[in-house]
């Protein structure tokens, strides 16, 4: 654990290397669109990335044969942020894979050094739609599918993961109260269990106008489980259907086995058949965290996945997720705890990036060899497979347990979509983050505790420094973000990081 005294102390330490600043921001934070040749062939989907190219200046386009070949040109642009500009036929678990890893050989550290994003959609508009907005998210309203802290919102409401059918709700920035349906009249609360607890997620979604969604529970490519199974939502044709408890068995054993298998006439009709159960979309912009969603983000090279769905018709800008099933947590969990526990504007594509930082942090600190073992499974039947890589690595089957298979799964497979330089924070004007920022100068960091806090923090720099990435005390230093694992501070406590 680091005290103010001791970080001040280790930032000397960690900083011997100091070299001239002669790049400009826009040089340090260089951007660079990969689109493949196949795509950019079709003028709808080169518009995508000429958009993300106007929006920011100094943007390199780079079209590539496959999106699997971008390591060499991900290193050779020094990228900062990359964009993947491509169809959903072209996305799956296994381009998830290779981009982190890509994006991990950009310089010789064992850190990820850009933040990466797959821009995408069910038609090219929904994909430019994403490219195109330059406006900022500030989130005030909330949806989760588990437990959130509902401090931080205008309005929340909560399904949670706590008992069936029970509801968190507030408006106003008051303490949430329970809205489900065991606070109704014995009649109407089994027409409620019946109808099923989906019916609330998809009013919320349909009217409430949330901006922040978050999800747990049982979910695939195709569909999304409300807690305890009380419900079904379902991806077709961009559009989401509700699915009543009863009919979760029907779905399982008849719909999605046929999906999984690429025969999706089973899925078009109970999508006909379920017109009435449609989730009207709202036109708000938001961004959706499937924090602890197994498959969630995966595509699956389909349109009618999920995660298509939620950016296309559902207004997300950014959507982070699991691409394989979720066991361990640290990549869906950890990216949550960084938006809501980090810093003060910390965004949510930041969040996302840092938690994987400090994923690979751990990873290095169980045992350095776990970097040369890679998770390249869809499924958890393939674990033997996790477990022969680590062992090859050269580290003693006795010694393998589950931090050290966990770290090794999760740190490649959890993605993000939309343009990654693209801000979505927390409201901080009611309840704010514990943590507070400011840069006094280009080289300049002050944190300020605005109550206690005793966890983790990262930092991700406005521009790249040109130092040498090191460690100590605990904490790392790298030229584009500043991890310390545990950071203990009281409230008005304050301390300044000079790097130099």
């Amino acid at each position: 654990m680091i005290r103010p005294c001791q970080l001040l102390a280790a930032m000397t330490l960690v900083m011997p290397t100091t070299y001239a600043q002669t790049e400009t921001q826009t040089q340090s934070n260089n951007y660079l669109v990969f689109i493949s040749a196949q795509t950019a062939a079709k003028p709808e989907w080169m518009a995508v990335a000429k958009a993300l190219q106007a929006k920011y200046e100094g943007v390199q386009i780079v079209e590539l044969s496959d999106l699997n070949d971008c390591a060499e040109m991900m290193k050779k642009g020094k990228a900062r942020y990359a964009a993947f500009v491509a169809r959903p036929e072209e996305i799956d678990y296994k381009l998830v894979n290779y981009i982190h890893r890509a994006a991990r050989r950009i310089d010789d550290d064992l850190w990820g050094d850009c933040i990466w994003g797959i821009v995408t959609g069910y038609r090219a508009e929904d994909a430019l739609r994403i490219a195109k907005d330059d406006k900022p998210l500030v989130i005030k309203r909330m949806l989760a599918t588990t437990n959130v802290d509902s401090s931080r919102f205008e309005h929340s409401a909560c399904i949670t993961d706590w008992k069936p059918y029970q509801v968190m709700e507030q408006s106003g920035y008051q303490p949430p109260i329970e809205t489900g349906p065991h606070q109704l009249d014995r009649a109407q609360r089994d027409c409620a269990i019946e109808a099923g607890i989906q019916l609330k997620f998809s009013t919320e979604l349909a009217h409430k106008k949330p901006q922040l969604i978050v999800t747990s529970s049982h979910a695939t490519e195709f569909n999304l489980e409300m807690p305890f199974g009380k419900g079904l939502i379902f991806s077709y044709a961009n559009r989401y259907y509700q699915l009543k408890p009863s009919q979760i068995p029907y779905f399982a054993q008849n719909v999605l086995s046929a999906a999984n298998k690429g025969d999706f006439a089973p899925l078009a009709k109970l999508a006909q058949q379920s017109q009435a159960g449609v989730i009207k979309p709202d036109g708000e912009r938001r961004v959706w965290l499937a924090a602890g969603n197994c498959l969630f983000a995966h595509v699956k090279r389909s349109p009618d996945s999920m995660a298509v769905t939620a950016l296309s018709a559902y207004g997300c800008n950014q959507l982070v997720g699991y691409t394989v099933p979720s066991w361990y947590g640290d990549g869906g969990w950890g990216s949550l705890s960084s938006l809501f526990s980090n810093t003060a504007g910390s965004s949510l594509a930041e969040a996302w990036y840092l938690n994987n930082q400090f994923i690979l942090h751990k990873s290095n600190r169980i045992d350095p060899r776990l970097m040369q073992a890679e998770f390249n499974g869809s499924s958890l039947k393939q674990g033997q497979q996790l477990a022969e890589s680590i062992i090859a690595a050269g580290i003693p089957m006795k010694n393998v347990n589950m931090s050290y298979l966990g770290v090794v799964h999760d740190r490649d497979v959890v993605a993000l979509f939309g343009d990654p330089r693209w801000s979505a924070t927390l409201d901080e004007s009611h309840a704010s983050s514990s943590l507070k920022q400011v840069w006094l100068d280009a080289q300049t960091l002050q944190i300020s505790a605005l109550r206690d806090h005793d966890e983790r923090c990262a930092i991700w720099y406005p521009h790249r420094m040109l130092v040498s990435s090191s460690s100590h005390e605990g904490a790392v230093v790298t030229n584009d973000f500043l991890l310390i694992p545990k950071l203990k501070l009281s409230k008005g406590e304050q301390i300044t990081i000079k790097l130099k």
